[in-house]
């Protein structure tokens, strides 16, 4: 039937679009509602003029949940993100957006304007460097992708590293390529504690901050590194810098809380968690930390308790 025969010919086109629907995101059943937060919390409280892809991200959430309308609004969202941050540029940026919405009709049973996105996206890879159809090889897709992986949790690093550092190769001053591949590495490095690769992210951080030096958010990254290579003097006054700004609070609080507790000021580190905690209340990483820092001050407890001198 014609149909089918229409569904097949767009199902066909839509594998070859590079979008969410397309990255073999690795995204866990039980992860979902936790991703789900983060996302919601990314979108409101870090202050950044990278993360275009967040709303994409969210939408791509939505559908797997099956909330198919709501997507839609998160990719309206992405589109307004868009025109106000990258307006030079909105065509290059808007191809991830256009392939979701193409992917998000199809699932819909909305196949004519499913047809409409694919359209757009055809008529601006068709001006690429390497013209193809539907697929733009460019670093920013691959920042694009890289970004979207890194989000959705650690068995989706390495592939991130690999996008930004494809990204790299073709700019290698990029301020968001930079940051990008320097929080994948920092991530990397705070996962593989097992296997001793603890310092790769040092240089690649101070590189972010030499190309955004008003980015706070990597500021107490650089902090929480130097702590570990033993150089927490100089970590510390990256946090003092952090918490001069205003920018990206809840987020700033959560890894000044984490530089505190790990120096043992546990008071200290408890204050700032119960900051962020208020933001945030569903917090997984917060709800833990705080755990750690209570713990901590009942081994500190129990080890004073067991240095005093016993009666006689």
């Amino acid at each position: 039937s014609k149909n089918a025969d229409d569904e097949h010919w767009i199902k066909e086109r839509l594998e070859q679009l590079r979008c969410h629907f397309t990255w073999a995101l690795l995204i866990k059943d039980t992860d979902m509602p936790d991703l789900e937060n983060r996302i919601l919390e990314e979108i409101e409280f870090l202050d950044t003029k990278y993360n275009v892809g967040i709303n994409n991200l969210l939408a791509y959430v939505k559908h797997l949940q099956g909330h198919n309308e709501a997507a839609l609004e998160s990719l309206k969202k992405a589109e307004e993100l868009i025109q106000q941050d990258h307006a030079d540029q909105s065509d290059l940026r808007s191809l991830v957006t256009w392939g979701n919405y193409a992917w998000v009709y199809y699932h819909m049973g909305r196949l004519a304007e499913a047809q409409i996105y694919l359209d757009k996206v055809e008529n601006t890879c068709k001006r690429g460097v390497n013209p193809s159809h539907y697929r733009m090889e460019c670093p920013e897709m691959d920042c694009e992708e890289g970004w979207a992986l890194l989000k959705c949790g650690g068995q989706n690093y390495e592939r991130a590293k690999a996008c930004f550092e494809k990204a790299l190769e073709v700019d290698p001053e990029n301020p968001e390529f930079s940051t990008g591949y320097a929080i994948t590495v920092y991530r990397l490095d705070d996962f593989a504690i097992e296997t001793q690769r603890k310092g790769y992210s040092l240089q690649p951080l101070r590189q972010a901050i030499k190309l955004n030096p008003e980015d706070v958010h990597i500021k107490v990254l650089l902090a929480l590194k130097l702590q570990d290579a033993g150089q927490e003097a100089e970590g510390e006054k990256y946090i003092e810098e952090a918490l001069a700004s205003t920018s990206s609070q809840t987020y700033v609080f959560r890894h000044v809380g984490r530089f505190y507790r790990r120096k043992g000021s546990l008071d200290k580190a408890l204050q700032f968690f119960k900051k962020a905690l208020q933001a945030t209340p569903a917090s997984v990483f917060l709800h833990h930390q705080i755990g750690l820092c209570y713990r901590a001050q009942v081994f500190q407890i129990k080890t004073a308790i067991s240095k005093q001198p016993r009666r006689q």
